[in-house]
């Protein structure tokens, strides 16, 4: 199984990354993945990751850090999934009440409806 988690330093996202860590079987690839604005500098993504991929190799799982750039992360997340033959994404939310969550269009929201995997979402 080929997971991807979206990471963009928030409590939501390291959550989507314990839940993939529960989910990891051997044979299993773990895909962190973070995504900055065209402008923003890749370092800090980078740095991000790099945190991420030592708390893989402490526990053992296999995994691959990817830092892409795009205006919009639902896109960029689509793009990955197709890219790497990704079975199943794996991000948190933002935790928008229903009146936010009706008049924004989250991340989370637009993967569901447009990613060509399955969505677990963490809480």
């Amino acid at each position: 199984m080929k997971y991807l988690v979206s990471l963009d330093g928030s409590e939501q996202s390291h959550k989507a990354f314990e839940l993939a860590e529960n989910l990891y079987k051997p044979g299993d690839r773990m895909h962190i993945v973070t995504i900055t604005k065209p402008k923003q500098p890749l370092e800090k993504g980078e740095e991000l990751l790099e945190r991420y991929e030592q708390l893989c190799v402490q526990k053992g799982i296999k995994n691959e850090r990817i830092v892409l750039r795009s205006q919009d992360v639902g896109i960029g997340l689509e793009q990955a999934i197709s890219d790497y033959s990704i079975d199943i994404l794996i991000l948190g939310t933002r935790g928008m009440n229903t009146l936010k969550k009706i008049f924004i269009n989250s991340v989370s929201n637009y993967a569901m409806n447009h990613a060509a995997c399955d969505v677990i979402i963490a809480k």
